[in-house]
């Protein structure tokens, strides 16, 4: 029977395999939205599922431009990284790669007009190759919303049953829970906040001083932002490097003092107001170890898989070792009971 069991499970497991991104997300998502959700509830009479309804509806039209602004600059992102690939190549300018064709400069109307629109048929076009040629992303969603509504309104007894039926202790199982949960809260609202307001700032500087490629270059900022260690600088220091060999040493200060100086600010500031809502407590090198190989692994969807993994390993081992403490302190005073007279010492008449 336990063959069985075990054999059920495998294949269970490669079921569930292919969809584990968009059930991971809805996890960490129920998570953060816990409080408002709860609020709402009140505020509704107690209607949990109306409540959930609402925020799922909210979430949804939320992801939909945010996906079409993704799926844009990712268009965008190809097309740059052939040309700096070229560049580097000896295939043209890595300065027209990062810079644009256009003339560095403030930006009229009419500039702000046919960006906009090309940017806007960018995302139009790659929100339309999704919808028509990607089954997967479409069928992601789907299981995204399904689960983020059922985990709201199911999840205690969601967890209740995976807590009794999970063949590790009670007490483990909660602590494992708590790491999953937190990885998602760090990797999200801490790293995620934090790279998003570093990207909108690299943007309208960027913008500000008439690069071309502001558009696309701020989206990679914020998405740079979440590589430790180095983070904007993948994005700001080439640019910089490439302003001042074309002869624009005011722009390059810019861009140095936004990226040395103002991002650094943010990370200093801004992070730790989110890490009171969500922190991953590992170390940063071992986070970007973790990233770096997930990626190298699993493809894109290592960034998150690598550190998820990694703290519940790390959790595992605190676990085993915290009851292996227990064990040795148990055994030690059970030693010492065993020396002791239950009596107490005998009186010698």
């Amino acid at each position: 029977m336990r063959v069985l069991m075990v054999a059920f499970c495998i294949a269970a497991s490669a079921v569930i395999a292919p969809l584990w991104v968009p059930l991971v997300l809805a996890a960490w998502a129920t998570d953060i939205l816990g409080s408002p959700v709860r609020r709402l509830e009140c505020l509704l009479g107690g209607r949990r599922r109306a409540a959930t309804a609402v925020v799922v509806i909210l979430v949804v039209g939320v992801l939909i431009p945010i996906i079409g602004v993704v799926a844009a600059v990712a268009s965008g992102m190809g097309d740059l990284f052939d040309q700096v690939r070229a560049a580097l190549k000896g295939h043209g300018s890595l300065a027209s790669a990062l810079l644009g064709q256009g003339v560095i400069g403030r930006p009229e109307a009419g500039d702000w007009a046919n960006l906009a629109s090309r940017h806007g048929a960018n995302a139009w076009h790659a929100l339309s190759m999704i919808a028509r040629a990607s089954a997967s992303a479409t069928i992601g969603l789907l299981v995204f919303v399904a689960a983020l509504y059922t985990f709201t309104v199911d999840g205690e007894q969601i967890r209740a049953w995976l807590e009794e039926h999970a063949p590790v202790p009670r007490a483990a199982f909660a602590r494992l829970v708590g790491a999953f949960y937190e990885t998602g809260r760090g990797l999200i609202v801490a790293g995620g906040g934090t790279a998003v307001v570093q990207g909108a700032v690299a943007t309208l500087a960027y913008v500000a001083i008439g690069i071309p490629q502001a558009l696309l270059l701020g989206p990679l900022t914020a998405i740079c932002a979440l590589v430790p260690f180095i983070g904007t600088g993948l994005v700001w220091i080439p640019i910089a490097i490439e302003l001042i060999a074309a002869g624009h040493y005011w722009r390059a200060g810019v861009v140095i003092g936004v990226g040395a100086v103002i991002h650094s600010l943010i990370d200093n500031f801004v992070r730790p107001m989110l890490a009171r809502y969500g922190r991953l407590m590992l170390p940063t090198f071992l986070v970007l170890v973790s990233m770096l190989g997930g990626l190298a692994a699993f493809g894109a969807t290592g960034a998150l898989l690598g550190p998820l993994l990694v703290r519940l390993c790390v959790e595992a081992l605190a676990i085993i070792s915290d009851e292996g403490k227990i064990s040795v302190s148990a055994q030690a005073k059970a030693g010492r009971g065993d020396d002791e007279c239950p009596g107490g010492p005998e009186t010698v008449e």
